[in-house]
């Protein structure tokens, strides 16, 4: 599942969600229930996210594909 990606990856790098937030402009509150399985991540989300952190398209692709 992406979220778990998403959390792993952040986990990882020590990204906080205000840090996320601040990059993105999504609020943490967004934030938070998406990364806690209680909200979705838009498309729209999930572009600001991979863009600001230069995350791999082709990797979230697949996870997304398989799932």
């Amino acid at each position: 599942m992406i979220t778990n990606y998403l959390k792993e990856y952040f986990k990882e790098n020590n990204i906080s969600q205000y840090e996320i937030e601040r990059r993105t402009k999504i609020a943490r509150s967004k934030i938070n229930l998406s990364l806690n399985g209680k909200r979705k991540l838009t498309a729209d989300e999930l572009m600001k996210i991979a863009i600001a952190f230069d995350l791999d398209l082709n990797k979230i692709k697949g996870i997304i594909q398989t799932k």
